[in-house]
């Protein structure tokens, strides 16, 4: 399959995340604003435990609203990574008709796993902007930075979506596995706490993980926080550029016994 794949299917794509983001809120009486409500409940959780009563505070100065600022910042992209990432390792599986049948790209099944994601991130964006310039908060002059960093998530999360969704055909415990290692790393990434809380002998493995540099640039282009790496950005956008290519390596080598086995 040809590169020109995903632009040759836009429409079909289109479609598919239409239909993926009407069939989630089927029935359901509010609808799309769960995209919304979800993460501000874990908004509200998150901020009510580390910040309320145990106290957390991501600066001397800040007070709980900013806690709350910084916590949802890093949450908004953190929540897209990982729906995006959980739902495409079975994506092939549960699309096994449609492959057969229609002869759909094999690219297009975990891309669409990925759009729906960064639509309900940006939804929610949307309306966490909202209360931000309300409160003052909202960093005007660095917020265009959010495209291209939107854009290296994208990438990112394609890549890996790519290659979860390949080995997943192959061993299905991988679906299984990808929940425990979310676990592990929602710890391993500076989202419910600063990075200054960190003993100096961890944060060389705090700066290894990518999503470290991706909820810091998050937070910079966003709120203007000061503490962004320029070299952790750039390392962000290697480690994408690299999930892209061996995500769309391993499914292109596999392509030809994938179908058979969904």
């Amino acid at each position: 399959m040809k590169s020109s794949t995903l632009v040759d299917s836009r429409a079909l794509i289109r479609e598919l995340v239409g239909r993926d983001i009407k069939t989630r809120y089927l029935g359901s009486l509010l609808g799309l604003f769960w995209s919304v409500l979800n993460p501000l409940a874990q908004l509200l959780l998150y901020t009510v435990v580390f910040s309320l009563f145990l106290g957390l505070k991501f600066g001397a100065a800040d007070t709980t609203g900013r806690f709350a600022e910084y916590l949802f910042c890093a949450l908004l992209p953190w929540s897209a990574l990982q729906e995006s990432t959980v739902r495409s390792a079975r994506c092939l599986l549960d699309q096994s008709n449609l492959i057969r049948k229609m002869r759909l790209p094999l690219e297009a099944i975990p891309f669409t796993m990925v759009c729906s994601a960064l639509v309900h991130q940006c939804l929610a964006s949307l309306v966490f902007f909202l209360v931000l310039s309300l409160r003052g908060s909202l960093e005007w002059t660095t917020l265009p930075l959010i495209l291209p960093l939107l854009l290296v998530q994208g990438i990112l999360m394609y890549g890996i979506g790519l290659a979860i969704a390949t080995l997943n055909v192959f061993f299905r415990d991988i679906a299984q596995i990808i929940g425990v290692v979310f676990m592990f790393l929602f710890w391993l990434t500076p989202i419910v706490y600063p990075l200054d809380m960190v003993p100096a002998r961890y944060l060389p493995l705090l700066e290894l993980n990518p999503l470290t540099h991706m909820v810091g640039a998050y937070r910079y282009a966003v709120l203007g926080a000061a503490a962004v790496s320029w070299s952790g950005i750039a390392y962000l956008c290697v480690v994408s550029l690299l999930a892209f290519w061996v995500g769309h390596r391993l499914l292109r080598r596999s392509r030809a016994i994938l179908v058979d086995l969904v």
